[in-house]
């Protein structure tokens, strides 16, 4: 099963070329970008948001990167909204094996929820 949605990396400067004006404030030269409290908020504020509408979703940790996607048409587009500065992506569902504290919906049982 493919899932889709979008994934920040919070230890790739790259990621402020996406977000630049979440950048703005931030000295790369002795802050860490996940330092960068614009940054964060953005993704925070975005995840609530969500989940406001939609449980259906998972988010969470994979490596450096945090992640939000889903496999369900409305809730993409809801996640879309919310991040419409960064590019939909795809990941396989079993990939969401590697990703820390990660589970909010289960694809596989849909009677379980974290």
């Amino acid at each position: 099963m493919q899932l889709q949605g979008v994934s920040i990396d919070f230890d790739d400067r790259k990621t402020c070329a996406l977000l630049p004006k979440l950048c703005l404030q931030w000295d790369e030269k002795y802050e860490e970008l996940e330092d960068n409290a614009d940054l964060l908020q953005y993704w925070e504020n975005g995840i609530q948001n969500i989940l406001k509408t939609t449980q259906n979703i998972v988010s969470g940790n994979m490596g450096t990167k945090s992640i939000v996607y889903s496999a369900e048409k409305e809730t993409i587009k809801i996640i879309q909204k919310y991040f419409e500065d960064l590019k939909l992506e795809t990941i396989d569902y079993e990939d969401i094996l590697k990703c820390d504290n990660c589970i909010k919906y289960d694809y596989l049982d849909k009677n379980f929820k974290t």
